[in-house]
């Protein structure tokens, strides 16, 4: 099966199950790393805003979540309204939705109908999966299946989740903890086809271990890589598109989160795993810029490697190499000059001047090209705006869930 979502003016963006690899931001970051301090603080609506933004102008950051970071400006009992709203504004690209406010789950669905022109052009061309999750070991909630079952009846693509931990709320081996995650995404799935035949639906993993040392829930630990590539395989199986976290445990960018997030991202890629949630910083709760500007340039080296390489007549240059012959070069051949670009990457964060070059551009390191970056597209980047309509008809909405709200 193909889930196929679309961004915010009608165009396919995401087709889930035909092959290439897509991420997204993640969601439920409640600390922001300042760009200017480095120091972790509450998020506000316009980092939410900025997060959105720069995401918009990632080539390889395919998709955003709502909630890629909590607004603490906000009331907490309309946040999911107030993300929405944010998200709407500041990208074309598709959504990820996760329900904080079981009562917002309708006010959300008509913001996007909104949106797109209607709930039926909403089911043609859905802009947004949501999330609906199991609670390990072998349980569901009621907040979750309020999500599923209000997505599934209009039809719109839903990702179904198991998140159980290693040791805790399954076995300790990662064969037993698959059985875990694979039974409760199969129980998803089947609600939501008894719901509505051919829903579409994504095979989601969130599965972790944690620190064994203090019981810590890990986002960027080597066995979720694993985990993630047996999912690949399982949910290929059963004919579905799958999805997994990858992250990290680091405080801040820089070696690590490098490290881990290649560990949690680049073996199940391999597999075949077609959506990616780059879950941030501190295990999934400090959003940081800087890291999601380093995460595109990490995907960058991910599709390339998922490119291969070509071994038909152009890229075997049998002919080139016999015109050049031996002792010749090849630098100035039309060849080079039109394939150099598509056959080699060139990672705009990854340093590769001489060491005089570098230390007189003062010693950069990935973190401090990361930050420039991401100033030079929040200055320049401008996603394109919503409707004048449109953005009033959502303003109502959100007004009016504030107002319910205030009155419970």
């Amino acid at each position: 099966a193909v889930v196929r979502l679309y961004n915010r003016l009608g165009k396919e963006a995401l087709a889930l199950g035909a092959g290439p690899l897509h991420a997204r931001t993640s969601s439920g970051a409640t600390g922001f790393l300042d760009l200017d301090s480095g120091k972790r603080r509450a998020p506000t609506s316009q980092d939410a805003a900025d997060a959105a933004r720069l995401a918009d102008a990632l080539p390889h950051v395919h998709g955003v979540s709502t909630m890629v970071a909590q607004p603490a400006d906000v009331p907490v009992g309309t946040v999911d309204v107030h993300a929405l709203r944010i998200a709407l504004a500041n990208t074309v690209k598709p959504l990820g939705y996760v329900c904080l406010n079981e009562s917002l789950i309708e006010p959300v669905l008509d913001m996007l109908a909104v949106a797109v022109g209607g709930e039926e052009a909403l089911r043609e061309r859905p802009i947004i999966t949501a999330l609906a999750e199991s609670t390990s070991p072998l349980q569901l909630v009621s907040s979750q299946m309020s999500v599923l079952q209000a997505f599934a009846k209009r039809g719109l693509p839903l990702t179904l989740h198991a998140h159980p931990m290693a040791g805790l709320t399954a076995p300790v081996t990662l064969g037993g903890e698959l059985v875990i995650t694979h039974a409760e995404v199969l129980t998803l799935v089947t609600i939501a086809q008894l719901i509505r035949p051919g829903t579409p639906v994504v095979y989601g993993m969130s599965s972790s271990v944690p620190d064994m040392r203090s019981g810590t829930n890990l986002a960027g630990a080597v066995e979720i890589g694993l985990l993630g590539t047996a999912v690949a395989r399982l949910a290929r199986r059963c004919g579905l598109p799958c999805l997994m976290s990858s992250g990290t445990d680091a405080h801040a960018p820089g070696a690590q989160s490098v490290v881990e997030r290649l560990m949690t991202l680049l073996v199940p890629a391999l597999a075949g795993v077609d959506l990616v949630n780059l879950t941030t910083l501190d295990t999934k709760m400090s959003f940081s810029l800087e890291q999601l500007v380093m995460d595109e340039t990490l995907l960058s080296v991910v599709e390339r490697c998922l490119r291969g390489i070509p071994v038909d007549d152009s890229a075997l240059a049998l002919d080139l190499i016999h015109d050049v012959g031996p002792g010749g070069a090849f630098i100035a051949t039309d060849h080079t000059v039109e394939r150099f670009r598509e056959e080699l990457l060139i990672p705009d964060l990854i340093d590769r001047q001489n060491r005089e070059s570098w230390q007189a551009a003062g010693e950069p390191d990935m973190r401090t090209r990361a930050r420039e970056k991401a100033l030079r597209i929040l200055a320049d980047h401008q996603p394109v705006p919503l409707a004048d309509d449109v953005a009033a008809q959502l303003d109502d909405i959100v007004e009016e869930a504030e107002a319910r709200c205030s009155s419970d």
